[in-house]
């Protein structure tokens, strides 16, 4: 079986890192699977991914619609990634004779990027059912429910991935003080860089030496264009690699993502695997992983006292009753691999 995606993103999303995995593990099992990513993105897609052999050298390049259609003149399936690769792979479709099977791996509800006024919303919206007989699969059944009730249509469900490889326990973490980490992301407002930064500055502000903050996922002149609070002790690492990202995340106790909801929070679950407890937004699909005080916290993100109220108690904690909460999410996250992922999407692929 010939598997082309088509992923017009310059990399480095949640979505890019699930598609690149699977990629990766699909090769090693003698899958021909290929990566379509548009030409802006090509080089940046790829120098990303450059620790993935079986990925970096998988990724074809295509400029336009005709020159999709050539790739997809060879392949027995294509897969739409984002909903911007929907309308292009349809209008691919119609300039070739070969005819795929084609599916769209949903990894959020894209209505919600952009305002209903914006002409990409309405884009995003009819992506589910633009192209006829087309199989829609997601990872979690946030995104399944979200797309049923809003569409009418079936989503059928694969397992997420994490890479294991890169994301594992980091076990000798600092006595001295808890380290807290958050990815801020001031280009991203559903990932409400701003409720975050203002959490974080509470936090240092009430136990100062007894935390190490850290940030990442943008520039401190980014932190500075957005008008973010940054008037408290913390460390912003920038925009970081899978590598570099698994690395802090080995160091934290309590990784926190205060997103306004999270169609899975891949990060939520590689914190996790790296040992580092999770506190996750209760809207979306962190339930697929996440225990409320079992493995990890639950929390209304935009109820900001009680979001601080649940760190303070986890700083407060002892050191028995945090390794606790870390060995569970480790048990957790080891339940996740890219195996399980790419084998749940090959039998879907082959399937229909």
């Amino acid at each position: 079986m010939k598997v082309l995606y088509v992923l017009p993103v310059k990399g480095g999303g949640g979505g890019a890192h699930s598609v690149a995995q699977e990629v990766n593990e699909l090769v090693k099992m003698g899958i021909s699977a290929q990566i379509a990513v548009n030409q802006k993105n090509f080089a940046s897609f790829v120098t990303c991914y450059s620790d993935m052999p079986n990925v970096s050298r998988n990724v074809v390049e295509f400029t336009d619609e005709k020159s999709l259609a050539a790739l997809l003149s060879n392949v027995d399936s294509v897969v739409c990634t984002i909903f911007t690769s929907v309308k292009l792979v349809k209008d691919a479709l119609t300039i070739t004779k070969s005819k795929p099977k084609v599916s769209y791996y949903a990894q959020d509800y894209e209505p919600l990027f952009v305002q209903p006024a914006d002409p990409m919303w309405q884009e995003a919206f009819d992506s589910y059912t633009l192209i006829p007989n087309m199989t829609v699969f997601a990872k979690t059944d946030w995104i399944r429910n979200v797309i049923t009730a809003n569409h009418g249509i079936e989503v059928s469900k694969v397992s997420p991935s994490i890479d294991h490889d890169v994301y594992y326990p980091g076990l000798n973490k600092s006595e001295a003080q808890v380290w807290i980490s958050a990815m801020i992301r001031p280009s991203t407002p559903r990932r409400a860089p701003q409720r975050t930064m203002r959490v974080l500055k509470n936090i240092a502000e009430e136990f100062g030496n007894k935390v190490n903050i850290n940030v990442f996922g943008c520039t401190d002149e980014d932190i500075f264009t957005a008008n973010l609070s940054s008037d408290f002790e913390y460390t912003n690492h920038g925009v970081l690699s899978r590598n570099q990202v698994s690395a802090l995340l080995r160091k934290s106790h309590l990784f926190i993502d205060l997103s306004d909801y999270q169609a899975f929070g891949r990060t939520g679950l590689e914190a996790m695997a790296c040992g580092c407890v999770s506190l996750v937004p209760s809207t979306g699909g962190t339930e697929e992983y996440i225990n409320d005080q079992k493995n990890g916290f639950v929390v209304d993100p935009r109820a900001e006292n009680k979001v601080s109220k649940v760190i303070l108690g986890f700083i407060n904690s002892s050191n028995t009753d945090r390794d606790k909460l870390r060995n569970e999410a480790m048990n957790t996250a080891i339940q996740f691999s890219v195996r399980k992922a790419a084998c749940s999407v090959y039998d879907l692929l082959a399937d229909k």
